[in-house]
């Protein structure tokens, strides 16, 4: 079988008329480009240019060569052209994770925005409080919520954000004031399942220092949504992202417990597979995705 790499030196000799001025386009010597034109010509079994020291010209055989060659050059040309503009243009799949809280209250509105605007792009959303790894779960962007613990993939971070103790009235009414965190103590308490270290929270004061304290789970629960419902509907106090719970506070569905004590804020992050290229429609998505998240939480 010919060497198909050969291919590229006998269409410049060709178009460019001397084996000569082939070497001068292709930035090489003329031994090379002559030695690549003899190999070829041994692959084939023909001479597919006559030459001499004057002129040179193509045999029956390296007319039709030259033809196929010159129009197989050329697709190849294009295909490479097509991958190259497609890193500016979005299309394709794109697969992206979220947990259920940021995914349902702000991802998935701004998918289907998204997708109206490029609409050669398929999103695959993927709704779930489990951390999955975007390299073995062939993600394009995982979206996390608190703190980032591996070091192997590539990350970005979007915003902070504050974490908040919170119970519903009702339940306020039932336990009392609460004036510093040796309240908590015996308190029911809805404990996030998939925190490293659920029950145990550090209160800081900007005048009373700080304070550790281990709630009793009165309540287990493995997403965010299920542990804010249950706390709109008195079964505990809770420690719940701000952005999940303006408009709560707001209505005054919820209540903000110790709020001159602080727990340690959190970062909401994109996280990629550790690969030197990202799709346009990955770059895309994430770029206006965390506009349009800032906006949201203005």
């Amino acid at each position: 079988m010919a060497n198909l790499n050969r291919l590229e030196y006998f269409v410049a000799i060709v178009e460019a008329g001397t084996i000569t001025k082939a070497a001068a386009q292709l930035g090489v010597s003329k031994a090379v480009v002559s030695k690549q034109l003899q190999a070829l010509e041994h692959d084939v079994g023909a001479t597919l240019v006559l030459r001499n020291a004057r002129n040179q010209s193509l045999t029956q055989e390296g007319q039709t060569l030259f033809e196929a060659a010159q129009a197989s050059l050329a697709q190849v040309e294009e295909a490479l052209e097509n991958i190259r503009s497609g890193h500016d243009a979005p299309s394709g799949v794109l697969r992206v994770a979220a947990p259920l809280d940021l995914g349902i209250r702000f991802i998935a509105p701004f998918v289907a925005r998204f997708q109206a605007d490029y609409p050669a792009v398929t999103v695959d959303l993927r709704l779930s409080d489990t951390r999955h790894d975007p390299v073995a779960a062939r993600f394009d962007i995982a979206y996390r919520v608190g703190w980032l613990t591996d070091s192997s993939n590539l990350t970005r971070k979007l915003v902070n954000f504050d974490q908040v103790l919170v119970a519903a009235p009702r339940l306020l009414q039932r336990i009392g004031p609460l004036t510093d965190p040796a309240d908590l103590n015996g308190l029911p308490f809805i404990a996030h399942h998939m925190l490293s270290s659920p029950l145990r929270w550090h209160f800081t004061h900007h005048n009373n220092g700080a304070r550790d304290i281990v709630f009793d789970a009165a309540i287990s629960v493995d997403v965010t949504l299920g542990i804010k419902a249950m706390c709109l509907a008195g079964a505990g106090l809770a420690v719940l992202p701000s952005f999940e719970i303006q408009g709560d506070l707001a209505r005054g569905d919820l209540v903000a417990c110790l709020p001159d004590w602080r727990l340690p804020s959190g970062g909401i992050y994109s996280v990629y597979p550790p690969t030197p290229y990202r799709s346009a429609a990955t770059r895309r998505f994430d770029r206006e995705f965390a506009r349009y998240f800032v906006r949201q939480l203005a």
